[in-house]
């Protein structure tokens, strides 16, 4: 294909497309030839019994059939196939070639393959392939009449039973809706739901997902919408229906006379007026295109690296042209860079493998930062995001802790590093001693910004909506402690600087109400806290005095700033309260868990140190008895007598070691059903705890009367 669009590409690319537009038709053709001669062979409808047309009406479901339709097997004619073949191509082994019974074996399995695997298919698939191929190399739209005929052989694809077909159509209907914006906003919602559809193939979601990416690379501000809504159509046949009966009362009347007729048809339009203007028609629903960026960010916690890299790569691109900015999706990819599976597959694997979205990753976020300043307030507002959603979903209760968790301290000190533009100074620095040749217009220049500052803010707010919420009743504090330590191993990489004073006086102020408010039953908490403190305060203090005092109407705003503050901290402590008591309760379960593992584990270690103890000490009792008339009988007894004599003590030591598993595994049995009973208290103390404040109200009442 391309070496024929290299050599038309001399004369005209025109001629190109009708060249290959007939090869496509031609392929193309057999395939629908045989769908009509089936039409054919079957008798009319005049010869069939109007029983058997009523029967087969009910039969067929709704809808317009398009496409050639395939040869169906069912499961035992295939299989019966399968088995045949195998037999024809072993037996076609021992037979001599191009003999008359070679040749007979050779013809039943071409007609078995050809049952097997379909040739309609196959052609089917040559032509999906090479309009394909045409799609790519065209620089034609949909107004070439012959590139818009190519729909003919790409639309029936999409709903074949066959997921070969299925992903080259969904393919080729990509490629399609690239030549034009409003046919891509139109089937976009195909690939929406093919790729939420669960009984999917992997690979037919892989090409919808590489659709979705390029279209929203070719279109700006796309807005997709879902055709053939309900309300739609109701409203569609509601209007024809009326019209009908309209147009029936209307033929109905005119017998009565021109005069009243005229008059009725009059005020039949002056109701179909009003109720225009009353139900006007439903427009198509708008699919929200962050929502299908979400989405396709949820797809790369999925376990294949190839999905997962082509959806990385495809935000990636996308941010860097500007055509998203969901805070969401961002905060997605830096959690995807610091997650823990792909750190593991990176450790595990051999020669040196690496994830690609890893790769990708480390390239981006600096890029991302460097390129213009807004980046950055999205980068920030990006870690805001994450840090106060890893507080609401931190799971407390795991086993292999560094395997399911993320590290928000590594992630935090990236971040920071990021934010704070040490590798834009380096640059100026560069620029500067270096001799330019060519003056620039546009000199590189320290950015004064406050992402530390608003960071640590967040981080603090978060800190004082968990002590709250600690105190209140049912929350477990090591529910609470484990999210504070990963609060401050975050707020050990933040610095504060004065570029904006606000933020910056709002920050130490927060620090001074966590040391003095939080962590009073955890010293080593606190004293990571005012070391904190310490190091702030020392850096405030000396950039304040670098740059002298501040205006009188600083006070008044640093007031406004701590009411702004404690209203968020109210906010956070209603989200945080609902998630902790969950937490709290499920913590709860799992220490109670944790115990039973150990008492169990204890009963069962103490029973076999009793059992072992006991077995030692009989056989020493046992060989202490049996030594001083075991010497004489064993002389008097012949070899025989012997044998039968240790046989004997054999069965007799396998009977009491029988006995002995019988009652370990009966002791067993009495454990779990002591567990059992446990439980059956801890839910009955739990159901009477709750219907006790019911029965004093009860009480309450009896008394009152």
């Amino acid at each position: 294909m391309e070496l024929m669009a290299f050599v038309y590409s001399g004369s005209s690319e025109q001629e190109f497309i009708q060249v290959v537009a007939e090869i496509v038709s031609d392929m193309y053709d057999p395939v629908e030839a045989g769908n009509t001669d089936i039409s054919l062979s079957q008798p009319e409808d005049s010869e069939i019994p109007s029983s058997q047309q009523k029967s087969a009406d009910s039969n067929e479901t709704p809808g317009v059939d398009f496409g050639p339709e395939l040869h169906k097997l069912s499961d035992e004619e295939r299989e019966a196939a399968e088995d045949r073949f195998e037999e024809l191509e072993k037996r076609l082994e021992t037979l001599e070639f191009d003999s008359e019974a070679y040749n007979k074996i050779q013809a039943e399995m071409v007609e078995l393959e050809a049952l097997l695997q379909d040739p309609r298919v196959l052609s089917w698939l040559r032509c999906l392939e090479i309009v394909a191929q045409l799609l790519k190399l065209t620089s034609h739209n949909l107004s070439d009449p012959v590139i818009e005929g190519m729909g003919r052989y790409i639309l029936p694809a999409i709903d074949s039973e066959v997921p070969a077909l299925r992903e080259a159509g969904l393919e080729n209907l990509g490629l399609f809706c690239l030549l034009d914006k409003r046919l891509a906003e139109r089937y976009l919602i195909v690939f929406w739901r093919a790729l939420n559809n669960p009984d999917e193939e992997s690979e037919v979601k892989h090409t919808c997902v590489q659709a979705i990416l390029d279209m929203a690379f070719s279109f700006a501000n796309l807005q997709p919408h879902i055709f053939g809504s309900k309300q739609a159509e109701d409203s569609g046949e509601g209007k024809e229906d009326k019209a009908e009966q309209a147009k029936e009362s209307s033929g109905q009347e005119e017998s009565n006379g021109e005069a009243t007729n005229a008059d009725k048809n009059d005020d039949q339009d002056e109701d179909m007026e009003k109720e225009a203007e009353s139900d006007p028609p439903a427009a198509p629903e708008k699919l929200d295109l962050d929502t299908i960026f979400i989405g396709l960010g949820q797809l790369i916690t999925v376990d294949d690296l190839d999905l997962q890299s082509t959806i990385v790569e495809g935000f990636c691109r996308l941010f860097m042209m500007n055509r998203i900015e969901n805070i969401t999706v961002l905060a997605i990819l830096l959690e995807t860079y610091f997650s823990p599976k792909l750190q593991k597959v990176q450790q595990l694997s051999e020669h040196g493998f690496q994830s690609r979205s890893l790769q990708l990753l480390s390239i981006f976020f600096p890029a991302f930062v460097m390129a213009t300043a807004a980046n950055c307030m999205l980068l920030e507002e990006a870690a805001t995001h994450l840090i106060q959603k890893s507080m609401e979903k931190l799971e407390m209760e795991t086993d292999n802790e560094n395997e399911s968790m993320l590290d928000l301290g590594a992630c935090a000190k990236y971040v920071m590093h990021l934010l704070s533009h040490n590798v834009q100074e380096e640059e100026a620095a560069i620029d500067s001693v270096k001799p330019s040749r060519k003056k620039r217009s546009k000199k590189l220049e320290r950015r004064r910004c406050a992402h530390h500052n608003r960071i640590g803010i967040t981080i603090c707010l978060e800190m004082l909506a968990l002590e709250e919420v600690c105190a209140k009743p049912n929350i477990h504090s090591d529910v609470v402690i484990r999210r504070q330590k990963a609060l401050l191993k975050m707020l050990a990489w933040v610095e504060v600087t004065l570029d904006e004073k606000r933020s910056a006086a709002l920050f130490k102020f927060l620090l001074e109400e966590i040391t003095s408010k939080c962590f009073s039953s955890q010293k080593g908490l606190l004293r990571s806290a005012e070391a904190v403190l310490k190091r702030i305060s020392a850096s405030f203090s000396e950039q304040s005095t670098n740059e002298g005092e501040g205006d009188e109407q600083q006070s008044s705003a640093e007031e406004q700033d701590q009411k702004w503050a404690h209203g968020l901290v109210n906010e956070r402590e209603e989200v945080l309260h609902k998630v902790l008591l969950t937490a709290s309760a499920d913590h709860e379960k799992w220490l109670k868990q944790q115990e039973r593992q150990k008492k169990a584990q204890r009963r069962r270690t103490a029973r076999y140190v009793s059992s072992g103890s006991s077995d030692s000490s009989e056989s020493e009792s046992e060989e202490d008895e049996d030594q001083p008339a075991a010497a004489p009988a064993r002389r008097e007894l012949s070899s025989r007598r012997s044998k039968t004599a240790a046989v004997s003590r054999m069965h007799e030591k396998e009977g009491e070691f029988e006995a002995k598993i019988k009652q370990a595994l009966q002791d067993d049995d009495a454990d779990e059903d002591d567990e059992e009973e446990d439980e059956e208290e801890d839910s009955e103390s739990e159901s009477d705890e709750e219907e006790s404040p019911a029965e004093e109200e009860e009480s309450e009442a009896e008394e009152d009367e």
